[in-house]
């Protein structure tokens, strides 16, 4: 099983370069991947937990750290591909795969922030159609030359469009969300699911379903990997939930072990934690005792 790191970029960071040089932290300690995550207005939750500090973009953000480190990974987690032009999009993605060297992971998803959309002009109710064919379309627009797609929303026809991504034949799609319609995504366009926030038993019983699910759909279930975020908190006081069904990683490090192996024993690939704060201190203190203490007992 990887570890990732998420990157606070949706914390209040006031300087993003400080985003950059945790990253750049956690290549040195030995984390296989970091994430950025994504909001464009303070909405509901986002505003509650900012007030007036930054939510920075992801992926400008994952473009400095691209540039700043040279072997992990870069992950989104998730993008919400409604917000998005398919064509702008998937130019730069393309850009930052070539720029790392092939190391951009894209999860994606399709939010819940119903006043977002409205001030972004885009129809909430749509949200999965428009996701399914924006998929549809960043796959065209990264396989072929001239790309030829029509749907309900975009179509292209009789251009040429580059660069394509490094990575062939694009970066790893991975599909966020846990709802049946995220499942469904996920065996028809995604080469991996990427949740947040389920226990090992409800991951267990959502990988039984992807999996089926792409058999069905003609696909090689083997292929689709299983990642998931996570926050992660060192307390004296034991997580509350017995282990199947733990959604965040709490407590001792005896107990936060416990809860990675439940994990890994449901068919979990990578875990991504995060430590939800601006403090940097913190941030560094969790990512070091996690990979000096609680990584090499897993």
């Amino acid at each position: 099983m990887k570890v990732g790191f998420g990157i606070p970029n949706n914390q209040g960071v006031e300087d993003p370069n400080d985003l950059v040089a945790l990253a750049v932290a956690a290549e040195k300690l030995g984390f296989d991947s970091v994430w950025v995550r994504e909001h464009l207005f303070h909405s509901t939750y986002v505003a509650k937990r900012l007030g007036d500090r930054p939510y920075h973009d992801a992926l400008t953000v994952l473009t400095a750290i691209g540039c700043a480190t040279k072997t992990i990974r870069l992950g989104t987690s998730v993008l919400v591909l409604p917000w998005h032009d398919p064509a702008r999009l998937g130019k730069m993605v393309a850009t930052l795969d070539q720029l790392s060297r092939g190391r951009v992971d894209l999860g994606v998803g399709v939010a819940v922030t119903e006043d977002e959309f409205e001030n972004l002009g885009v129809e909430f109710k749509t949200r999965g159609k428009r996701t399914d064919e924006i998929l549809g379309a960043l796959q065209a627009l990264w396989t072929q030359d001239t790309p030829q797609f029509a749907g309900e929303f975009y179509r292209y026809e009789g251009l040429k469009f580059s660069p394509k991504p490094r990575q062939k034949p694009y970066p790893p799609i991975l599909i966020g969300g846990s709802s049946a319609a995220a499942h469904r995504r996920t065996a028809r366009f995604g080469d991996g699911w990427h949740t947040l926030r389920q226990s090992p038993s409800q991951l267990s019983e959502g990988r039984d379903k992807i999996r089926q699910l792409t058999e069905d759909a003609g696909r090689d279930p083997d292929k689709i990997s299983m990642s998931i975020s996570l926050p992660i908190r060192f307390t004296d006081k034991p997580p509350s939930a017995p282990v199947p069904d733990r959604t965040a990683l709490t407590g001792s490090d005896d107990d936060i072990i416990e809860t990675i192996r439940a994990y890994q024993s449901a068919g979990l690939d990578e875990m991504v934690i995060s430590a939800d704060t601006a403090d940097l201190v913190i941030q560094a203190e969790t990512m070091s005792h996690f990979m000096e203490q609680i990584w090499p007992k897993v």
